[in-house]
């Protein structure tokens, strides 16, 4: 499997490489290209034991009116002491960080785009290609959209020099958005994933039911958790924009998804924009997730005894069943420049109140008898400050 996911992401890199040489060659161009920016952010998420925060900085450059060129540095600092870890382990602290290089060549109304990023952490690496093609036609009213991207990771665990897996990430998606009216946009997206290799977290496991063996023992043993070795999903989504005036807008998203491992869900979500004043830009949002059926594979508590030993398990609360309530608020102001070398800038905040209930899943730091602890909850905290200089 090394050779052949190796052998496959460097395809890919030569064909997407060789699409673009090509275009170059024999077409020409006449499309404006986004607008010259740089952005510098600070993200922060905080809830269930979790703490992840960290600088990030794009830059986005236009070259001979042909093409733009992007570069994303991001750095993900964890401390976790989740549930899954103070259950099983103790708390830890690692640092990830993820490069990202991108190009845009426009001709015409066609963009293509291709783009690479690298995620490095102490037991993860990740490398991602992709290439993706928009066209407008029927006088700049419809827009479609292909794309495609492979992902190649290595999975490590520390404390086991000697493991390494790997795993292939193969992503299609198909875009189709319309201008029905002067004030409202339609969208439709369809996306398939194709997933091969280590699926699982090294560290994770189930709990298992046992013998009580003394008056402290709480009834079950931990093992590690055993994936299936392919997973294939499927999601649909539909996107609408409605212009309410000249000031304010609504978007509306719903999204559903299914996959191999009979996990099934549906995401809906609302933001409400509106200009206040000249510089002042805020929006309101909601989001609602179901995911109303877990993996096959996940029980919070097997009985090997009575059921047997299943071929895979999995105790991981996002393949259970769950719902979740987002909330946010976004603040952009505008900053006119004083300066020649860069037009207007936007200093930016952005905060989101998530609340998750699992029905499957059970808190274990609750000390009572096994399978009887209450279900889990928690609530976590989002916030991005960010300033961007449009040159």
């Amino acid at each position: 499997m090394v050779v052949t996911s190796r052998n496959n992401f460097l395809a890919c890199i030569y064909f997407c490489t060789a699409i673009v040489c090509l275009l170059v060659s024999v077409t020409s161009h006449s499309a404006i290209l986004p607008e010259e920016r740089a952005d510098v952010l600070y993200h922060s998420y905080d809830g269930g034991g979790v703490t992840i925060d960290g600088p990030s900085v794009l830059v986005r450059k236009n070259v001979a009116e042909t093409f733009s060129f992007t570069g994303n540095y991001y750095v993900d600092m964890v401390t976790s002491a989740s549930i899954d870890v103070v259950t099983t382990a103790s708390e830890y602290t690692e640092e990830r960080k993820e490069y990202s290089l991108g190009v845009d060549y426009l001709n015409d109304r066609t963009i293509l785009s291709l783009n690479y990023s690298n995620s490095t952490e102490s037991d993860y690496i990740a490398d991602t290609v992709g290439l993706s093609l928009s066209q407008e036609f029927f006088g700049d009213l419809s827009t479609l959209t292909l794309g495609f991207a492979l992902g190649d990771d290595v999975v490590k665990q520390t404390g086991a020099p000697d493991f390494e897996e790997e795993a292939e990430r193969k992503r299609f998606s198909l875009g189709f958005s319309q201008i029905l009216t002067k004030r409202f946009i339609a969208a439709i997206s369809y996306e398939s994933v194709f997933d091969e290799g280590f699926l699982n977290n090294p560290y994770r496991q189930v709990r298992v039911a046992a013998p009580v063996v003394g008056p402290t023992d709480r009834g079950f043993n931990y093992i590690p958790e055993n994936y299936p070795s392919t997973r294939n999903s499927e999601a649909l989504a539909v996107r609408g924009i409605y212009a309410i005036n000249d000031r304010s807008s609504l978007r509306f998203e719903y999204r559903k998804y299914d996959d191999s491992w009979d996990v099934d869900s549906d995401n809906i979500e609302l933001r409400y924009s509106r200009y206040l004043g000249n510089r002042w830009l805020v929006e309101l949002r909601t989001r609602a997730y179901n995911q109303k059926e877990g993996a096959f594979f996940y029980q919070d508590l097997f009985n090997f005894t009575t059921d047997g030993t299943p071929e895979f398990y999995a105790r991981d609360k996002e393949l259970s069943e769950y719902s979740a309530q987002q909330f946010g608020l976004s603040v952009s102001y505008t900053i006119r420049s004083r300066y020649d070398f860069f037009n207007n800038s936007t200093l930016n905040f952005s905060w989101d109140r998530i609340n998750y209930e699992y029905d499957n899943f059970r808190d274990l730091t609750v000390v009572t008898t096994a399978g009887e602890e209450p279900l889990y909850t928690l609530e976590a905290d989002i916030i991005r400050i960010f300033y961007s200089a449009y040159f």
